[in-house]
């Protein structure tokens, strides 16, 4: 449950709460946030299926990794010949996804259907610092059929996989405060000017 990103001072610039954190030796716990979607039709012009995880986000939370299965019930029924075909599904899914994620701040992951077998690959391969999600947020997925599946059902189990703190202490300090503290231990954080409320 260690981060990849070892290096405090570049958690410090756009995560300065899980950086102290971090540092005060807050203990961890993990976290895992399923999302579940069934293709039921297997025609890809179907409108999307849509999933969110099951409740807002009670806490600050680092996802290092997304995983995903797939199951076909009717793909090869009691054949040894099922375990191969799900291997292989693994690698070229027919699954496009989009990602939101809602709360503060609301934004977009991709603006078009990524296979997601390429999505799991983003923190995997080109976030190593793991992606943070504030607080009372939420991740909402959208997922299309690429390709005709061999059957339907088609259950696509998307899950998130990162940790939270254990005490909500952190989740109560604003990111001032933990730039402040930062700065009292010695690092080099910059200060993020407030803009006047009103513009």
């Amino acid at each position: 449950m260690q981060p990849r990103d070892h290096n405090i001072q570049n958690l410090a610039w756009y995560a300065p709460r899980i950086a102290y954190g971090l540092i005060a030796g807050v203990p961890r716990v993990p976290f895992i946030g399923d999302l579940p979607i069934q293709f039921t039709s297997a025609a890809i012009d179907a409108p999307p299926v849509i999933a969110a995880l099951e409740n807002n986000l009670t806490q600050d939370v680092l996802v290092e990794r997304i995983a995903f299965s797939l199951f076909q019930q009717n793909s090869f029924p009691g054949s040894p010949l099922q375990s191969l075909y799900f291997a292989q599904l693994k690698e070229s899914t027919g699954v496009g996804v989009q990602m939101q994620v809602f709360g503060g701040p609301k934004y977009v992951i991709n603006d078009v259907f990524t296979p997601l077998e390429n999505l799991a690959d983003v923190l995997a391969m080109t976030w190593p610092a793991g992606w943070p999600l504030e607080k009372q947020s939420n991740v909402k997925v959208e997922a299309v059929l690429l390709q005709t599946p061999t059957s339907v059902p088609y259950d696509v189990n998307i899950t998130l996989l990162g940790w939270q703190f254990l005490d909500k202490c952190l989740d109560d300090m604003s990111d001032d405060e933990a730039r402040a503290r930062l700065k009292a231990l010695g690092l080099t954080v910059p200060n993020i000017p407030i803009p006047p409320t009103g513009t």
